[in-house]
């Protein structure tokens, strides 16, 4: 006897050609119990979690081809006419109103009636198996075949309501790589594009990212030895590991979040050992931690927590969104793991959480939620209004009444801008996939059905991307901010008007982690020579220099200078830019002195030319001014990789700027006390910087380059981070 009733359609690729093709409900039941995937007990005649063989009596399956032909004894076709079917939804045995009912692979949802009934047009241009579906919020969906009915047939649909609470004892399931797909225990057996999109995205990589493991411990994961460790000031010391490894050696910094927020940790060393308080950074960024939810070390995450960070059976197991909750598992994304089991060869009964309500396979155990489609969802970590956490620390209550710093704001961003209820997140990071027949990479719609779900409408499967600025491939940066030149000579001078914007995005530019910028640079060339700047807007001290000095300081000592670095002077002009920022930096409760942004003007620079000891030689002699600082030198057309310490060059800088107890800017955000400014360009918002340079022409041009930068050069270099610095776009006129 064959599990099938017609010969699939293969495709060259495909993981799985043995399965395809199943065409009932109780052919796929019968896979589902073979293929090792559980065994479902007896129940109704729907798929579901609980049923056998869909009604085949005596171990037979039903292999009744129900497409959209059929022959006579003779071989010759009848053509099927349209035809309705009616449906009985029950619930744990009794008759359920207001449960979802339709025809799987259709659009055209209905509701049952107080007895439970409601009546189903059947779609004979839907390709694959027939079948009819039942849905509510606290049941797995479960489906019947729906032929063409005899007098009075009604069609059964039994559900059971799903065990309420969250299962502690539950193991998050393994979701496979693209090339490690071989059963049907890991995701990437069915979902092999969706994972292979999320293979290759930061949420793949949110707990295993060295960047966040170094600023966790306080560490540098690109030193590697004692001897290095002890020439850049740090202690070399045993402690967990990445991974949840014990006996660890690696270099502590001294700054990091488990030695800032725990007093006990004494210089920085191996704090894990001993810490209490751990940021609720694993809350997001290692959400599959098995057992308690919440509240975990970052150093707990381990096998699938640790190598896939955000991974499927995590957000698939999102039942709800409460915003009102902390950010993260066990607060605003509330996990739903099940609890009912063993069932067959699986230890819990699948459960899973999706977009569509038609999905029932056995596998799956689903149930639909719509926020999936929704902002809210990603609000669930991208959103964060964060309380002081330093011990000792205080937040000034008079700037920030509410407690709280605005830390990540993206969801916010979105719902205060014009893409709101226009342009979801979906929108730009989950693009359609116009390949994609279904979330089950389907080939071909003669194999839609129970196993391997129906066709849907192009674009309703989405890449499992989520695109960014980490991403550059995905080309969202090249679309994100657009640069407007306009210049005019006038007795030897040059004045640039520079105009960036926000054309893109629904969120600030950039947004996200507070250690992003975005830095715009602006030089002029008579040709190939290029021209002094001699006044302007610069790019702000925020973005980092290696060293400064105020005007009260003896410009002529550097310790640490190198020749071939530059020292920038600026002026203050004695106001602040009065920018539209988030919040209360632009809804009118700071004033300009308040919004933190000093106006500087260029005055001039000069380059190192010796080194003696702390005293240097310039090129020429600095200028007069407020602030020198101590940087290298803008060289454009040259390739980003890195942050470099420009801070006062001829351009502009956009970020939100944290501070902590000491005062430092550009902090990492556990040890922020005040965001001092927050000149981030909102969604369609642009800022225009004025630059002045001396040209020995009559028709120079004005070369802009804007870019997006993943932390400060400071604590990059520190860190031994490579990369971190993109370029978004380059501009001649």
């Amino acid at each position: 006897m064959s599990l099938f009733t017609r010969t699939p359609k293969e495709t060259p690729n495909d993981p799985r050609p043995s399965l395809r093709g199943a065409r009932s409900i109780a052919a796929c039941v019968v896979w589902f119990t073979l293929a090792g995937c559980g065994e479902p007990s007896s129940g109704s005649s729907g798929v579901g979690d609980e049923t056998t063989n869909g009604g085949a009596e005596s171990g037979e399956v039903d292999t009744t081809d129900t497409g959209d032909e059929s022959t006579t004894g003779s071989g010759e076709e009848v053509e099927e006419i349209p035809y309705e079917v009616r449906v009985r939804v029950t619930q744990d045995g009794v008759a359920k109103e207001g449960a979802i009912v339709m025809q799987a692979g259709s659009a055209i949802q209905q509701l049952t009636d107080a007895a439970g009934e409601a009546v189903v047009a059947i779609d004979l241009e839907i390709p694959g198996d027939r079948v009819v579906v039942a849905s509510t919020l606290n049941a797995r969906s479960r489906g019947a075949d729906a032929p063409a009915p005899e007098e009075g047939e009604v069609i059964e649909v039994a559900l059971t309501t799903i065990a309420e609470g969250d299962n502690e004892a539950y193991t998050f399931e393994d979701p496979g790589t693209p090339t490690d797909n071989g059963t049907t225990a890991k995701c990437a057996h069915c979902h092999p594009s969706q994972v292979n999109d999320w293979v290759r995205s930061p949420h793949r990589a949110s707990a295993s990212n060295p960047v966040v493991q170094d600023v966790y411990a306080g560490t540098s994961a690109a030193i590697t030895t004692a001897a290095a460790c002890t020439a850049v000031g740090g202690t070399w010391a045993a402690g967990i590991g990445p991974g949840a490894v014990p006996g660890v050696s690696r270099c502590y910094l001294g700054e990091g979040t488990l030695a800032d927020l725990n007093p006990s940790c004494v210089g920085g060393v191996a704090c894990e050992l001993d810490a209490t308080a751990f940021g609720a950074c694993a809350d997001c960024h290692a959400p599959g931690i098995d057992g308690v939810l919440g509240g975990r070390s970052l150093l707990e995450a381990e096998g699938f927590a640790y190598d896939y960070g955000v991974h499927c059976d995590v957000c698939h197991k999102v039942e709800s969104v409460d915003l009102s909750a902390p950010a993260g598992v066990a607060g605003r994304l509330r996990i739903q793991r099940p609890l009912e089991g063993p069932a067959g060869s699986f230890e819990w009964l699948p459960l899973t959480f999706g977009p569509f309500v038609d999905v029932i396979n056995p596998r799956m155990g689903a149930t639909a939620r719509d926020h999936f489609q929704q902002p809210e969802f990603c609000a669930g970590c991208h959103e964060l209004m964060q309380e002081v956490l330093v011990p000792g620390a205080a937040i000034d209550a008079a700037r920030w009444p509410e407690g709280t710093l605005p830390i990540h704001t993206t969801f916010s961003e979105w719902q205060n801008g014009p893409f709101a209820g226009v342009a979801p997140c979906i929108s730009c990071h989950m693009p359609p996939d116009a390949e994609a027949g279904n979330g089950a990479d389907i080939p071909d719609p003669e194999n839609a059905g129970v196993t391997f779900g129906w066709m849907r409408p192009q674009g309703s499967i989405r890449r499992h991307q989520w695109g960014g600025p980490r991403q550059p491939e995905t080309g969202l940066l090249d679309v994100a901010g657009a640069v407007f030149i306009d210049h005019a000579v006038d007795a030897g001078v040059l004045t640039a008007d520079v105009t960036v914007k926000n054309v893109g995005p629904g969120h600030a530019l950039p947004t996200g982690e507070p250690l992003r910028s975005m830095v715009m640079y602006v030089q002029a060339r008579c040709d190939a020579e290029v021209q002094p700047a001699v006044g302007g807007d610069v790019v702000a001290p925020f973005s980092g220099a290696l060293d400064q000095r105020t005007g009260a300081e003896d410009w002529s000592i550097w310790p640490g200078a190198a020749v071939g670095e530059v020292v920038r002077v600026l002026r203050a002009t004695g106001g602040y830019h009065d920018y539209v920022g988030y919040g209360p930096f632009g809804d009118g409760t700071f004033d300009a002195a308040q919004k933190g942004m000093i106006a500087w003007d260029y005055v001039g620079q000069s380059t190192v030319i010796a080194v003696n000891g702390d005293q240097v030689t310039f090129d020429a002699t600095l200028p007069a001014g407020d602030l020198a600082l101590r940087g290298l030198a803008v060289s454009f057309g040259a390739d980003h990789d890195a942050p470099l310490p420009n801070a006062g060059a001829p351009g502009f800088a956009f970020a939100r700027v944290l501070a902590d107890a000491d005062g430092e800017v550009m902090v990492p955000h556990h040890r922020a006390v005040d965001v001092v400014s927050d000149n981030r360009l909102l969604p369609q918002q642009a800022w225009t910087s004025t630059h002045r340079f001396a040209v020995t022409c009559a028709d120079p041009v004005v070369d802009v380059e804007l870019v997006h930068r993943a932390w400060t050069p400071s604590l990059g270099t520190s860190r031994g981070w490579s990369g971190g610095e993109t370029l978004m776009e380059a501009s001649t006129k």
